[in-house]
């Protein structure tokens, strides 16, 4: 796999098989808000390297890539969920 840095492009058909869904599931979940990127550019001894994290739910895909765009290492994680926004209620029988 190669990752083209300018601008940075992903092929969605890649991305969408490490989450096993479809190109179009992935972009219906990018559209929503649901899938989040981050991107690092590497210092000092990892000048030239970068890395991609990206979150679906409770995964988390990380790539490295070298400053030519070949994919140096990948993984996915699980994470765990965000905790649902605080109410400001009490649950039953709490005081």
């Amino acid at each position: 796999m190669n990752i083209d840095l300018t601008g940075l492009v992903l092929d969605a058909s890649y991305l969408a098989g490490r989450f096993g869904l479809s190109p179009d599931v992935l972009r219906s979940q990018m559209q929503r808000g649901l899938v989040r990127g981050v991107v690092e550019a590497g210092v000092g001894e990892d000048a030239g390297r970068t890395r991609l994290s990206v979150r679906f739910g409770n995964r988390v895909w990380i790539a490295v890539v070298g400053a030519g765009g070949d994919l140096l290492s990948e993984e996915m994680k699980f994470v765990a969920s965000a905790a649902a926004p605080d109410s400001g209620s009490c649950p039953a029988g709490a005081k």
